[in-house]
């Protein structure tokens, strides 16, 4: 059984919901029925979370809610099935032992080391392959030459700041064993190949938390903030300096802005029970960019009050753990990858990427397995 787990943690984020949304059905199909049977199989599936009871339930009446007062219920039974599935990982997750969460634990890093090397080959020959292609077949559409122009890497997914969120979150998993530290430098080239700041300032972010919690050894890590804080001014000048306006810094704020202002709306007119999971959508754009402003819009202030309350106590359950777990590096790394995650989210839209969600999910529940 958990072989096949690994192997579906594996793949998950080689299969964008987004660019393949067939087959990401077909992936969460598969899933879910693996997984029930699993939790089926558990002797004791809610023990590591009956500390959770409370806003896990929460949570789930949170979603009957919203699925209830729903504007198109069509749209929120599809949502709702990516909640269960999230759900269910966590679940599961929770439940492992720590010989098998250090195996699920391998399967993610391994992926995202993988994909670091896709991206970086991407950069290299990728771009230059696929504006061949183009040539070759008359492609002249602006937006894809454009897009290709900017030599932002983001394979396998959709776009640079969904694969610089994915990287950053993943990161800290290298961490966790002693020579890790040159194991995360193809995944940190990646990421900055992404030219995203959002990703790479939660990383930075979650650099200083893994400082604070580690309380020694800080050698290598405070090199690293510092090494990231150059990296950050650089791809600011750079992308500040380009002659094209929707690729400044300055530019991605101002319609930023704009969405959380548009969500802010939505909340406005539904601020108790939300639209319903599923129907955010604006003229200009799918997501809030804001993962928590469009929680809130989907599900009213009840689905982002338990989401908050069951993030809180998972991470305090694993805070908790760091005092008295001898095996401290797991811990701390999830945590670090947890938070970035999070804090991401405050300025991205990874929370609604089911590449990237879940393996969050798994990664909240490891931490309290």
């Amino acid at each position: 059984m958990l072989i096949i787990l690994q192997a579906l943690v594996f793949i998950r984020p080689f299969i964008s919901s987004l660019a393949f949304p067939y087959l990401n059905s077909l992936y969460s199909y598969s899933i879910v029925l693996f997984l029930i049977i699993w939790a089926l199989t558990l002797d004791k599936p809610y023990k590591n979370i009956q500390y959770l009871g409370l806003p896990l339930i929460t949570f789930c009446l949170s979603l009957a809610v919203s699925l209830i007062f729903s504007i198109n219920k069509l749209n929120s039974l599809t949502g709702l099935y990516d909640y269960i599935t999230y759900l269910l990982l966590f679940i599961v997750a929770s439940s492992l032992s720590p010989k098998d969460r250090n195996g699920v634990v391998q399967a993610i890093f391994i992926a995202g080391f993988i994909i670091s090397l896709l991206a970086i080959y991407q950069y290299f020959f990728g771009f230059a392959h696929l504006s061949d292609y183009m040539a070759k077949n008359n492609i002249t559409y602006p937006f894809a030459l454009d897009y290709i122009s900017r030599r932002r890497v983001f394979s396998p997914f959709v776009t640079p700041n969904a694969l610089g969120g994915y990287l950053a979150m993943i990161s800290p998993l290298a961490l966790i064993n002693k020579n890790g530290f040159w194991l995360i430098l193809p995944i940190f080239l990646a990421l900055v190949l992404t030219g995203s700041l959002g990703a790479i300032l939660s990383l930075f972010l979650g650099l200083v938390i893994y400082m604070n919690l580690k309380g020694k050894s800080k050698g290598r890590t405070a090199l690293g903030l510092f090494g990231l804080l150059i990296v950050i001014g650089l791809i600011f000048i750079s992308r500040s300096i380009t002659l094209k306006t929707h690729t400044a810094p300055g530019f991605s704020t101002l319609m930023r802005m704009d969405y959380w202002r548009a969500a802010l709306r939505i909340i406005g007119s539904r601020p108790l029970t939300g639209v319903g999971i599923g129907n955010f959508n604006l003229a200009q754009a799918r997501y809030a960019h804001n993962s928590y402003l469009q929680i809130w819009a989907e599900m009213g202030i009840l689905g982002i009050s338990a989401y908050l309350w069951l993030v809180f106590r998972s991470l305090r359950s694993g805070l908790n753990k760091l005092k008295f777990n001898d095996d401290k590096n797991y811990t701390l790394a999830l945590i670090t990858a947890a938070a970035i995650f999070l804090t991401h989210n405050l300025v991205d839209f990874t929370f609604f990427l089911p590449e990237v969600s879940m393996i969050w999910w798994i990664m909240l529940g490891l931490i309290i397995a």
